[in-house]
């Protein structure tokens, strides 16, 4: 905070003195600056994990045109390129153990998509992306739930929860 916020909140503080106790004021002001801080922080984090995710996207696009047009070298560079995204800090936004299921399912079906591709067995690989999409949607579906529940929103079940 500049010197100007700092002499508001001191103007502030001195016309609601005799109604407001100080330390209160206090606590409140300091909340504001942890609050505007932690927001600041969160920002640039989650548009850096956007922007990982997105790659992601990208690359399974690039593997759909791979099988689509049987370039299995495609297919493999790509599978790499997303099971490597498993090592990285990134990935690991959430630490809950259903996090951590959905990303050993994604892993599997990614090692699968890459032998099937490597083997250029195509019904394979086709049933291995199948599998790493519908790990990435579950995933996505738990991270959307999480996100509702941290931001106090109601969670509304979908229909394949349980």
């Amino acid at each position: 905070m500049n010197a100007a916020h700092w002499g508001f909140a001191r103007k502030v503080t001195m016309n609601v003195r005799n109604n407001i106790p100080t330390p209160l004021i206090t606590v409140v002001a300091l909340a504001a600056v942890a609050c505007s801080l932690w927001g600041a922080e969160s920002r640039p984090k989650r548009a850096e994990t956007q922007t990982f995710m997105r790659m992601k996207l990208v690359w399974s696009q690039s593997i759909l045109e791979g099988l689509t047009l049987e370039r299995f070298d495609t297919v493999s560079q790509n599978a790499i390129r997303m099971r490597n995204m498993t090592q990285s800090n990134l990935w690991f936004v959430a630490r809950q153990p259903e996090y951590m299921t959905h990303t050993t399912n994604f892993q599997r079906s990614v090692d699968a998509l890459y032998l099937a591709a490597v083997d250029k067995k195509l019904d394979a690989a086709t049933e291995a992306y199948l599998g790493v999409t519908r790990s990435c949607v579950e995933c996505h579906r738990l991270v959307r739930v999480e996100q509702r529940k941290n931001a106090g929103q109601p969670v509304k079940p979908t229909p394949n929860q349980k």
